[in-house]
């Protein structure tokens, strides 16, 4: 039982830093494309 909820709880994690990352990088790309387009 506990091994599933470590389990889960790493993907959750990773989920979580995915999410992270894309977030960031759609940002900076976004800032990069209206910087570069001004």
């Amino acid at each position: 039982m506990n091994d599933d909820v470590t389990l889960q709880d790493q993907a959750d994690s990773t989920a979580d830093a995915i999410a992270a990352v894309a977030l960031i990088t759609i940002f900076v790309a976004t800032c990069i494309f209206w910087i570069s387009g001004q």
